[in-house]
């Protein structure tokens, strides 16, 4: 199954009997996570945390791989918590399929003593989230559980907004939200609701934060639940870091594919993907859509030429298990989101608070790529720059894909990035990354080009390891040259596949309408083929059956419009 991102608030559990057990200090309770999982351990982890993902009182997996579909029941783990405060029990599944079906019957479950706080015997998502506290339960008790503020904002109104959640026995029709900044004036305002008991309130504070640039502290708490005194005020506040930015630009959304020329539903999905990528004008001109797709060595028979260790690199970052897999400026989503124009354009319209300025070049066969880093907000540290040089070409593999669109082909320097220094606010940070490329050859663990490096464009991103949000992208559509490139045909032909056991491809652009003449040389100079064609402007395809030539190395010569291009090429049947 794809990812199917789950969030899922278990019924409210409490723990009543004293907290004082042998185990534990005083003030603190003893749970214990009980994990089974399916066939596929390596796919499972967990952890036991407060608010936020911080502290982590325990966590678990991955975990080992069964030879065939069963379960195992894991070591329990044992961890003493804080009484009164929230805590949140994540589960995780990174293939999104959970512990279930026809890989064995999993489940979890966090218990303390008789009672059973968390668990799930029909896990089959990607994430299950549980809200819990220990210590006993006050008639009431309301705590914010999120604050839903993104981590940089623009300047102006900001509205306050997140969740506040009932962990009290009594509903509540009412209560006082609270903010400040800074530490500065409390904001309040009467709330009317009607939030029962293990039920969660969606908030906006009806004053608007008038936000200024810099690093702003926002802490929000309730306070008066149904007029009264909340019984629990361990857990009444939750704080957040917001920086305000200086100035929005325009995004480029980055979309990352991970797929493979044996991957018989990644040539379906492409079907519709990649013209819809075509029609957005992905890298190129003024798109604001960027792309990189990803080859991979699987599934059987796993022979995708393409398949290189810097896409392995970018496979194990994001811990992709399955293909196709699509993520969005850093995000695991469904497929199908990403392969829907009006999802790009509206992904498209939201801010961006970092600009990359990227030029690329290129002599001979070496790729100079320049990259200039500026950040419009203080984002902090965990932040890499990443640099992909993609092509597309075609090739035949085990499916009924033969055109492949936006692959990368050598990451600079490689697939874990270039780490930036602490993002600061129109601090700016240049880099430089060259690579010399092979043309031809291209085979399983190496970076050579199909084509002539002319085709190659560039795709830069920044990207926060941490959360793997994408900040920015950009992209160089058209390489700038620094040798005469007048022959525009010469630049754009390119000869597939090569050695050929016969049928050739050609791929090349005209300028306008225009009759082509085919010609095979031996090495000698003898013409052993010849043909003529008419073709219209723009990028053109041409086969030539090279089948009844004896094996060995011969010249192709294109000729069109006064212009002319040979490639050498083999015949090994």
């Amino acid at each position: 199954m794809k990812k199917s991102l789950r969030f899922v608030a278990m019924a409210l559990a409490l723990v009543a009997f004293s907290s004082t057990q042998a185990q534990c200090p005083t003030g603190e309770t003893q749970v214990t996570v009980s994990v089974t999982t399916d066939q596929w351990g390596t796919e499972t982890t967990w952890s036991l945390t407060g608010l936020g993902g911080t502290p982590v009182y325990a966590s678990g997996g991955p975990y080992t791989n069964l030879g065939a579909a069963g379960t195992t029941d894991q070591p329990s783990v044992n961890a003493c918590v804080p009484d009164g405060v929230v805590l949140v029990f994540t589960m995780n599944d990174s293939y999104g399929d959970g512990m279930c079906c026809a890989y064995g019957s999993g489940s979890y479950s966090v218990t303390a003593g008789a009672t059973t706080l968390a668990g799930n015997t029909n896990f089959t998502g990607s994430q299950d989230l549980s809200y819990f506290i220990t210590g006993g339960q006050s008639a009431l008790d309301l705590a914010p559980l999120s604050v839903n503020l993104p981590a940089v904002v623009a300047q102006g109104n900001v509205t306050i907004g997140g969740v506040v959640r009932n962990f009290g026995t009594t509903a509540i029709t009412g209560f006082t939200l609270n903010y400040s900044v800074d530490g500065g004036a409390t904001v309040s305002a009467p709330i009317s609701a009607n939030i029962a008991p293990a039920s969660n309130y969606t908030f906006s504070h009806p004053t608007a934060w008038a936000a200024t640039t810099g690093s702003h502290v926002i802490n929000v708490w309730t306070s008066a639940p149904n007029g009264g005194t909340d019984g629990n005020t361990v857990n009444d506040q939750m704080s957040t870091t917001v920086s305000v930015a200086s100035q929005s630009v325009q995004r480029k959304v980055l979309i990352e594919e991970f797929t493979s020329s044996t991957c018989a539903p990644c040539a379906s999905y492409n079907v519709t993907f990649d013209p819809l990528l075509t029609s957005l004008s992905t890298n190129t001109g003024s798109s604001n859509i960027a792309a990189v797709k990803y080859q991979m060595n699987w599934p059987s028979p796993g022979t995708d030429p393409s398949y290189n260790p810097d896409g392995v690199t970018r496979r194990t970052f994001y811990g992709v298990s399955g293909i196709p897999d699509v993520f969005l400026n850093g995000a695991a989503i469904q497929n199908s989101y990403a392969n829907n124009a009006t999802n790009l354009n509206n992904e498209a319209a939201l801010p961006a608070f970092c600009s990359i300025d990227l030029n690329a070049t290129y002599a001979g066969n070496t790729l100079t790529v320049n990259a200039t880093v500026t950040p419009h907000a203080n984002f902090g540290a965990n932040h890499k720059l990443f640099i992909a040089a993609i092509e597309s070409y075609s090739y035949q593999g085990t499916t009924s894909q033969n055109q492949f669109k936006h692959a990368q082909r050598k990451m600079l320097p490689n697939g874990s990035g270039i780490t930036l220094t602490t993002l600061q606010d129109g601090v700016a940070q240049n880099f430089t990354q060259s690579y010399n490329f092979t043309q031809g050859g291209v085979a399983q663990g190496n970076y050579n080009l199909w084509g002539q490096i002319a085709n190659v464009k560039v795709v830069a991103f920044v990207q926060n390891t941490s959360t793997k949000q994408v900040l920015q992208a950009a992209f160089v559509g058209q390489l700038s040259v620094g040798i005469d490139e007048a022959n525009a045909l010469d630049r754009r032909l390119t000869l597939f596949p090569n050695p050929t056991d016969g049928l050739m491809n050609l791929s090349f652009d005209l300028p306008s309408a225009t009759n082509v003449r085919f010609q095979v040389l031996d090495l000698a100079g003898q013409e052993v083929m010849v043909a003529n064609r008419g073709f219209g402007s723009g990028e053109q395809r041409h086969d030539l059956d090279l089948s009844a030539l004896a094996n060995g190395s011969y010249m192709v010569v294109v000729t069109a419009d006064g212009l002319t291009a040979t490639r050498k090429v083999t015949v090994s049947k």
